[in-house]
């Protein structure tokens, strides 16, 4: 990381981050270029271990393009906004404010109608910020594509409003 200086160092900041986010933009390789698509997540943290998962439809291009080259990359960004200069300032003292996680990881095609009951419970639980009481319906875990993203590394940086 070049600026150092917004390094995010602290463990519960970077969890603080990733719990009140609501989006991550995850990267899978195609070629030309990158495949970057954002969507709503669920995660746990198991023996230090962060696993994130996500949802959607049970085919289609990102799940091509994991089951092809599973390595993946991502992006998830909060408390973020416009810090304006104050009057009189030049121009050039527009800047952006936000906290952030980047990191890489393995994903998987999740099949195992367990695993995909718990990984949206996991994502329901982050979007709504409790646990949600409920039958998830057999046909509908069985039709519905999970991601699950073993992360191997990530950092957290943040810009603060000055």
């Amino acid at each position: 990381m070049r600026r150092t200086d917004r390094e995010i160092t602290d463990d519960a900041t970077i969890r603080d981050i990733i719990e009140k986010a609501h989006v991550i933009n995850l990267g899978v390789l195609d070629f030309p270029a990158p495949y970057v698509v954002p969507t709503n997540y669920g995660y746990e943290f198991t023996d230090n271990q962060l696993k994130l998962y996500i949802h959607g439809a049970p085919k289609g291009k990102k799940r091509g393009l994991i089951a092809a080259n599973p390595e993946v990359s991502f992006s998830i960004v909060n408390d973020c906004g416009l810090d304006k200069p104050k009057a009189g300032e030049p121009l050039s003292n527009f800047s952006y404010f936000y906290r952030s996680v980047l990191g890489t990881g393995k994903a998987t095609l999740v099949s195992d109608l367990k695993e995909k009951e718990h990984a949206l419970r996991l994502v329901l639980k982050h979007e709504n910020g409790q646990e949600i009481p409920g039958e998830i319906g057999q046909d509908s875990l069985a039709y519905v594509g999970v991601i699950r993203i073993d992360v191997a590394q990530y950092t957290g940086k943040q810009h603060s409003a000055e």
